[in-house]
C-alpha cells in the first residue's frame, strides 16, 4: 500500500518540489517493438502535485495579463537549455516565472511538459498569485516575490511506496554519491544505477539550475533529512521542494544518454 506523506510547514526558513504519478507499481505502458518504454511514459506528461499560495485580494487584471505573458515565455524559451526564468511587470503586479526539466529529458519532450504544466496549473490553482506544479518530467513555478538562486528548505513532499520495507541504511547509502555528483556539476543533475539484493535501483537527484553547488548541497542535506524522518521507507520513493528533488525506484524512467 502506497502512502503519502506532504509536509507544509508553517516556518517560512526552509525551501523544487522535484522535480517526479503512478508509482505504486511500475508503469504500465505498452509501446510498440520500436518504441522506449520510457519515452512513451514521459510522453503522457504525468501530473505529480502542485502547491497554490492563496493570494489575500484576488488577482489584478494587470497581474493576469502578466502571468499569461510568463507562460507564454516559459514555454517557447525552454527549450533552448531545458531551463527558463523570467519576470515581468512593476510593483505589485510584477510576476517572477521558473520552469526547468528533468535533465535527461529531451526539448521537444520538456516543452511539451511545461506546456502541460501550464495548462493544469491553471486549473488547479485558477486565482493564486503565487504556485508550483511538479509533472513527471518537469518543474514549473511563479510567484509575486523573487526567489531565483534562493534556497528555502520548505514544503517537502515525500512519497514512499511501503509495500516493500526493507532497512534505511540499505536504501540510503546509495545517496550521498549521487547527490554529491549532482551538486558538484554544472547540470546540477546525476543518476545512478545500482544492482542489489534482488532488485535494482533507479535514482536520480537533481536541484534547480539557479541554486549554486553550497546550496544544492544544503538542499540535499534538508531532503535527506524529510526522507530519514519517514518511518516507513519503501524500496520505492521520492522526495521533493522547490529547490531539489530525489527519486528512488526499482525500474528504469531515465535515459541514460540524455
Amino acid at each position: 500500500m502506497a502512502t503519502t506523506t506532504r509536509s507544509i510547514a508553517p516556518r517560512f526558513s526552509c525551501l523544487l518540489v522535484l522535480l517526479l504519478g503512478l508509482l505504486q507499481s511500475p508503469p504500465s505502458v505498452h509501446p510498440s517493438m520500436t518504441e522506449d518504454p520510457i519515452e512513451v511514459r514521459l510522453r503522457q506528461n504525468n501530473y505529480l502535485d502542485r502547491i497554490c499560495f492563496p493570494s489575500a485580494d484576488g488577482l489584478s487584471p494587470i497581474y493576469r495579463q502578466n502571468l499569461e505573458e510568463i507562460f507564454r515565455y516559459l514555454v517557447d524559451s525552454i527549450r533552448i537549455r531545458g531551463f527558463s526564468n523570467t519576470s515581468v511587470g512593476e510593483s505589485t503586479d510584477t510576476i517572477y516565472g521558473f520552469a526547468i526539466c528533468r535533465g535527461d529529458i529531451p526539448a521537444d519532450i520538456c516543452r511539451n511538459c511545461i506546456a502541460a504544466a501550464i495548462e493544469r496549473v491553471k486549473i488547479e490553482c485558477p486565482s493564486n498569485s503565487s504556485a508550483m506544479i511538479w509533472f513527471e518530467a518537469c518543474f514549473l513555478r511563479f510567484s509575486s516575490k523573487r526567489f531565483l538562486g534562493i534556497f528555502e528548505p520548505k514544503f517537502p513532499v515525500v512519497w514512499t511506496d511501503n509495500s516493500q520495507l526493507f532497512a534505511k541504511s540499505d536504501g540510503m547509502e546509495w545517496v550521498y554519491p549521487l547527490v554529491k555528483e549532482a551538486a558538484d556539476n554544472s547540470k546540477r543533475f546525476a543518476t545512478m544505477i545500482e544492482p542489489k539484493g534482488g532488485y535494482t535501483s533507479y535514482s536520480l537527484a537533481q536541484c534547480t539550475i539557479d541554486l549554486s553547488s553550497a546550496d544544492c548541497s544544503a538542499c540535499f542535506q534538508y531532503a535527506m533529512k524529510e526522507i530519514g524522518n519517514n518511518h516507513t521507507l519503501g524500496r520505492v520513493w521520492r522526495f521533493a521542494c522547490p529547490s531539489c528533488a530525489i527519486f528512488h525506484y526499482t525500474w528504469p524512467f531515465f535515459f541514460t544518454s540524455p
